[in-house]
């Protein structure tokens, strides 16, 4: 057998292990604490924000003495890669046989979990376990954090294990163990539970982190980990799966475990009931945040890096687990950043959001704002700040957000004004590829039943009149820069392409000029469209929408004939034969035509993995067996159990005989009662 290839002589065996060593220490480096880093500044050397650290709100210096919890050795790391790459591959008979293991790993990693949660390169690992364990080992692994955490959210990779605890024990936080199950689990591990609660360790948590909350709110790593146990305290949905959401930072890695359902799956992006014991401590939090903050050094929240999103779970949290009526207290975070009723030229809060609107980080607040103020702040905000600026606003690229939180909240009225001022800017919208206010405007408007003729011709006029170069104009197909080197298509193709699958939800002129241009497209565009992996979901839409009629379908579908097989074996084309089936409901003589040329070419279609994905929605198995069988799904007509068949839906020509038969009987009734 041979020999493992080792390097020779003991002196290049210790610099190996010197090598090795060195290398681990590197990884596992604690950060530099946030209070030793210099202030961001200009180019002018000016303060790019308001320090806090002036307000007097700072630390109480525990957060500077780092503790060291040691390195792994080469055996550990060795083995925690194993197991990481075991629960990558998933290979689990079933979930027992996955518990177990995860069972197994708790057990090799007893007393090693602050070592753990600190490696660079084993952190991820501890991630997936708190994903994949149950409310016991939640609690045990909650106990050993007990009395470090000031120093783990404030850890560049221990902060990501601590959000990840919090989130994964905020669902069990009100379910309550029997002493008989605490027994029987002791007895099975041969180990003490613990003896708090995880409401008494959320509680503990808070008294660890007191004290600290004007640094940590600021602070590089423990920010986001804030952020998330302040939403925990408050039963409030936490989004971490949004690139949007503010728990998260947008390089968070979303850490996903193959096989297992996400957090936010769990029940944690619902609202959840808690303890009453949070809601004070809660509102303790909140004042010990901003006591220490003038109204100036609170408004310099709104333009800081790390303080903003902290800001908004502040505001979400005061405005929504406690009330808008909150926001009458001059205590309050709200008042104190807008204290104005009425929001006139000048004002100091007109002054404030009106400053903040352009800002890539304020504007983020404004948005907030926006959507939780009071009915009769927004209304005064949309007439004093949003709507003198509105042209301004729809083609800036970061108030346009902005204005799109406004439009999804005013009521019809005010959103006919607010389309006719926008309509004289489409054309530079759409040439510069803001598509997205378009798209709103489009879906704003379905809301609220406000006539889309001026929008349909707003469209219309900033593209090319002829159909089927404007919808190429729309989804970008040929143009220079669609797709990028990586063959990933570009944010305008994406844009493009959902406008049009917008457009298609709008009935009249707007989905016209999609269904237009599709008619007008040659069948090798259409074949190509299909292909595409952004386009072919305006093609599937065209095919299914509500919008979509039996006139245009019947001149569509027939343009497949002779691809079926083409399509069906691509990744992107077989959604859309997928969509055919359905498209074709009406239209039987069609779906027949279709369904003979699948059957012409099953060998091909079995021997891919797509092609017997269609093989199987288009139920090709019972057409080669039992057609009559095949012809009723076709048809959407379902076998009751007692024989009866339900017709669904139904067309013009039933609807007109069920009329005709009403007016015979009708006819005959009149009849008899003359005669």
């Amino acid at each position: 057998m041979p020999r493992e290839r080792q390097k020779r002589g003991r002196r290049a065996q210790e610099k190996e292990k010197k090598k090795n060593q060195a290398k681990r220490k590197l990884e596992d480096t604690t950060e530099e604490p946030a209070a030793k880093r210099s202030k961001p500044t200009t180019d002018d050397g000016a303060p790019e924000y308001i320090p806090l650290e002036d307000s007097g709100v700072q630390g109480n210096g525990q957060g500077n003495d780092t503790p060291f919890y040691g390195l792994l050795d080469e055996e550990e790391q060795q083995y925690l890669s194993g197991a990481d790459e075991v629960l990558e591959l998933n290979q689990f008979r079933d979930e027992e046989e996955r518990r177990i293991f995860v069972q197994n790993v708790y057990e090799e990693i007893k007393g090693k979990e602050l070592k753990i949660a600190c490696s660079q390169s084993c952190s991820r690992l501890m991630e997936k376990l708190i994903m994949l364990s149950d409310t016991r080992q939640v609690r045990r692994l909650f106990s050993r954090f007990l009395g470090h955490f000031l120093h783990l959210v404030q850890h560049r990779f221990a902060s990501h294990c601590c959000e990840t605890l919090f989130i994964r024990a905020a669902p069990a936080v009100t379910t309550k163990v029997s002493k008989a199950k605490k027994a029987a689990a002791a007895n099975a591990q041969e180990e003490e539970e613990p003896n708090l609660t995880l409401a008494e360790m959320f509680l503990h948590v808070v008294k660890e982190l007191d004290g600290n909350w004007g640094y940590l709110l600021t602070e590089r790593f423990a920010s986001h980990t804030i952020r998330v146990l302040l939403l925990v305290l408050a039963g409030e949905p936490v989004d971490v799966s949004s690139t949007n959401s503010v728990v998260a930072s947008k390089k968070n890695e979303r850490l996903v475990v193959p096989g297992l359902q996400s957090l936010d799956e769990t029940g944690i992006s619902r609202k959840r009931q808690v303890p009453e014991e949070f809601v004070d401590t809660l509102k303790k939090i909140m004042h010990d945040m901003t006591a220490g903050l003038d109204d100036t050094s609170l408004k310099a929240l709104a333009t800081h890096p790390l303080g903003n999103p902290v800001l908004q779970v502040l505001l979400s949290i005061e405005l929504g687990a406690f009330g808008k009526s909150t926001a009458k207290d001059p205590r309050s975070i709200f008042r104190r950043l807008i204290p104005d009723d009425q929001l006139e030229e000048g004002s100091p809060s007109a002054v404030f959001l009106s400053g903040l609107l352009y800002d890539p980080v304020g504007s983020r607040l404004v948005e907030a704002i926006v959507q939780l103020a009071p009915g009769k702040l927004f209304k005064s905000i949309h007439k004093n700040i949003i709507r003198p600026r509105i042209s301004s606003l729809c083609r800036n690229e970061i108030a346009g957000y902005v204005l799109i939180r406004v439009l999804g909240r005013v009521g019809r009225d005010d959103l006919q004004d607010d389309m006719q001022m926008i309509l004289p800017e489409m054309a530079s919208l759409i040439e510069r590829s803001r598509l997205v206010i378009p798209r709103t405007l489009i879906e704003r408007c379905l809301a609220r039943n406000v006539d889309t003729h001026d929008l349909a011709k707003a469209i219309e006029a900033s593209y090319d009149q002829n159909p089927a170069i404007r919808l190429r104009q729309i989804l970008r197909i040929g143009e220079p820069g669609a797709e990028s080197n990586s063959g990933t298509p570009s944010p305008e193709k994406t844009h493009g392409s959902l406008l049009a699958q917008t457009m298609l939800d709008a009935p009249g002129p707007v989905s016209e000029l999609i269904y237009s241009g599709l008619l007008d497209t040659a069948i090798d565009g259409i074949i190509s469209i299909a292909c595409d992996p952004t386009t072919s979901h305006v093609l599937q839409k065209a095919l299914t929408a509500q919008t979509s009629t039996p006139q245009f379908r019947r001149q569509l579908v027939p343009r497949f004939y002779g691809h079926i097989k083409d399509l069906a074996m691509d990744s992107s084309g077989s959604h859309v034969v997928d969509s055919l089936w359905h498209a074709t409901a009406d239209i039987f003589f069609v779906k027949e035509r279709l369904a003979q040329e699948l059957a012409h070419h099953e060998l091909a279609l079995r021997d891919t993995f797509v092609g017997r994905a269609v093989w199987k929605n288009w139920c090709m198995d019972l057409y080669k067996r039992r057609r009559g069988e095949w012809k009723m799904k076709a048809k959407n007509l379902e076998v009751e159990g007692d024989g009866e068949q339900e017709q669904r839906p139904k067309t013009k020509v039933d609807i007109a005989r069920e009329r005709f038969v009403q007016r015979q009987e009708k006819a005959k009734l009149v009849q008899g009662v003359r005669s």
